[in-house]
């Protein structure tokens, strides 16, 4: 908990400023809130498989850390940030090619045009996305996730003002509409990576690591291992993140009401997601921590120590969304309709929010054993094989009986994360015991 709750916070605070770009929006308009919400799928698309690459440098940074070898850690920093920049030019890439892809998805001119002005500004920011992540994971392994949540933290509460601004063109600024939610986005990004870089450099507490005060010559071997950990976890998050982004692309023709209530329901649940992600990443690195100390019992131990408050933090969390559904929905909408069809899709996101907790738990503690390509088996295997025809077949054919619009995929994720939450549940078990009799 010393270790997930400042990981958490952290975490909610980069969600949060999405979750602020999708009420002001709202706040502004429903053509708005569809047209963010559809370049936020974009977005995130694009970003997946770079933040599973970067994830790895976790572990690995842990191992180091842990065993004590603070020069091969030192190494893995500064190559994975020599990584971090073909990976950012990538993103910003993914995010160009989504703007050229939008106009053949079946929406309103008014929501295209929003959805393509917000995604300019937003292609820099996914620049310097693989930055932050680099740092982020550097700091958590080491056991200071303190200054990225403070950093983060920071740029929350300068984007909450400036989407403001921005949006509603305050204080002598333009007003953009949902377009000046990117801007807004843009700028913060920069501040985190500017921030982060100075910490790194001249922060006492780290000074001894040498982090980027002695700057080391590409090491292609660490870069060859952050990959080969990196890729398998990437593609699972992006089989996983893709599984549910892509559905504003498939509800696009049946209007902004139908993508504001889904956009609704799938952001909150983005937020409540942070808590077991937060308590995941602290799994990974104490588990990496002992593993690198050859303290396979102990590692075993927190890996499921882990995975039961998971669980629990999960039921806490369904129980609230349940009960207070139609107050969150009220947040995000003026719109009756909105509001009605978010408190309903909620009471799915519930029940999605326990099994998916317990898979992204299991996920972090596979990750601290760098057995990473069962993940992208699973990903793959349960959601597109198997949770995709599902959900595509209960919203919008007959196949089961009448087509149950949104509500049939959000059936289908739930189906989806019920197996696969069971099946990395058990490779956990094979892992960590496997492992515990080999050492």
């Amino acid at each position: 908990m010393r270790l997930a709750v400042p990981v958490t916070v952290g975490q909610l605070a980069i969600v949060g400023m999405s979750i602020t770009d999708i009420v002001i929006s709202g706040k502004f308009s429903t053509d708005d809130l569809a047209g963010v919400s559809l370049a936020s799928a974009v977005f995130n698309l694009s970003i997946m498989l770079t933040i599973g690459i970067v994830l790895a440098n976790g572990p690995i940074i842990g191992q180091f850390f842990g065993a004590g070898n603070f020069k091969s850690m030192r190494s893995q920093f500064q190559s994975c940030l020599y990584l971090c920049l073909p990976l950012g030019l990538f993103c910003a890439g993914l995010v160009v090619l989504g703007m050229f892809a939008l106009p053949l998805i079946d929406t309103s001119p008014e929501v295209l045009s929003i959805a393509l002005d917000y995604l300019w500004p937003m292609a820099g920011a996914a620049f310097f996305l693989p930055f932050m992540m680099a740092y982020r994971t550097t700091f958590e392994s080491m056991g200071h996730a303190r200054p990225a949540m403070i950093f983060n933290l920071l740029g929350l509460l300068i984007n909450l003002p400036l989407d403001y601004a921005l949006v509603f063109g305050k204080w002598g600024l333009p007003a953009l509409g949902g377009a000046g939610c990117g801007w807004a986005t843009l700028f913060v990004s920069m501040f985190i990576v500017a921030g982060e870089t100075w910490y790194a450099r001249f922060a006492s507490p780290l000074r001894s690591y040498r982090l980027l005060t002695t700057i080391a010559k590409l090491d292609l071997e660490r870069i060859k291992e952050t990959l080969r950990v990196g890729l398998p976890l990437g593609g699972a998050i992006l089989a996983e993140g893709g599984f549910f982004l892509i559905i504003p692309l498939f509800i696009a023709h049946l209007g902004a009401v139908v993508i504001s209530g889904h956009s609704i329901a799938i952001y909150f649940d983005w937020a409540m997601f942070m808590v077991p992600m937060g308590i995941s990443q602290a799994i990974a690195v104490l588990a990496a921590h002992e593993l690198g100390r050859s303290n396979s019992t102990l590692a075993r131990q927190i890996c499921f120590s882990g995975l039961a408050l998971t669980t629990v933090m999960a039921l806490i969390q369904a129980s609230f969304v349940v009960v207070f559904r139609h107050q969150i929905a009220s947040l995000f909408s003026p719109d009756p309709a909105v509001q009605e069809l978010a408190a309903l899709l909620l009471i799915y996101a519930a029940a999605f929010r326990v099994f998916d907790a317990i898979n992204v738990g299991g996920n972090g503690a596979l990750r601290a054993y760098k057995d990473t390509r069962i993940t992208l088996v699973l990903a793959i295997g349960g959601y597109w094989l198997i949770g995709f025809p599902l959900s595509y077949s209960l919203a919008l054919t007959d196949l089961w009986g009448d087509p149950l619009g949104v509500e049939g995929f959000w059936v289908g994720m739930v189906i989806t994360l019920i197996l696969t939450s069971s099946l990395t549940t058990l490779r956990v078990h094979h892992t960590t015991g496997r492992y515990d009799r080999i050492h």
